[in-house]
């Protein structure tokens, strides 16, 4: 079929006016829509959940409280008492008053003085005065001692004393004499003891006592200890 040049610009014209209406529709719908004001997002916020009462996980557990520290009991320096004293413990000290009798020496009278400077074991020094018996002269001792304790409890306990000093006596020459004892210490009450011993005392040089009765002095011995 042929068309006519007539019509085809009668219908050219009309899709063009009809285009042209569309997109003056299109402008005037974009018109109305408002713009967002400016430096705010176009996305709207989303709302935010209300806090819950209760924390979402537990609490945490609050920290350990440490230990109370542990009183431990201190370490005894060496040789210092522990538990109940006893005679010869360290640091005690002790004065002794002896009462004696030999046929030999007559009646004697002592003083002495002695530190325990480790558990059982005391350095001293000892002054007696002896009378004079039926066999011998008046004397006088000035002797260092040292005394052990190998056995002691809080009642009784047994001495071991080794002497050595100087020998005095009246119109002769003096001299020498070593010796020791052995005895039981017996302590009552307070610091009180008894004790009671046999001691033996050997004079030197040979010429010293070889106008006297014997060279050894030897005898039961009574003493009174207190210990400080």
């Amino acid at each position: 079929m042929e068309i006519q040049p007539s019509r085809v610009s009668v219908v050219a014209v009309v899709m063009a006016v009809a285009v042209a209406g569309l997109a003056a529709g299109a402008r005037v719908c974009l018109a109305q829509v408002p713009a967002p004001p400016a430096g705010q997002d176009e996305t709207p916020p989303v709302p935010l959940a209300p806090p819950s009462s209760s924390p979402t996980y537990p609490p945490a557990p609050p920290p350990p409280t440490p230990p109370a520290p542990q009183a431990f009991p201190s370490s005894p320096v060496f040789g210092e008492a522990v538990g109940p004293p006893r005679y010869g413990d360290r640091g005690s000290a002790e004065l002794a008053l002896a009462l004696g009798y030999s046929s030999v020496s007559g009646f004697l009278g002592g003083l002495g003085f002695r530190d325990f400077v480790v558990d059982g074991l005391a350095p001293g020094l000892e002054i007696t005065y002896a009378s004079g018996g039926d066999l011998g002269p008046a004397y006088g001792l000035v002797l260092a001692t040292l005394r052990v304790v190998p056995v002691r409890t809080t009642t009784l306990a047994l001495a071991l004393t080794g002497r050595w000093g100087r020998v005095i006596l009246g119109d002769h020459p003096d001299g020498w004499g070593v010796g020791g004892a052995a005895s039981l210490v017996y302590m009552v009450s307070g610091g009180i003891g008894l004790e009671v011993g046999y001691e033996l005392l050997k004079l030197y040089p040979a010429s010293f006592c070889a106008d006297l009765s014997g060279c050894v002095l030897q005898g039961p011995v009574l003493g009174l200890r207190v210990v400080l």
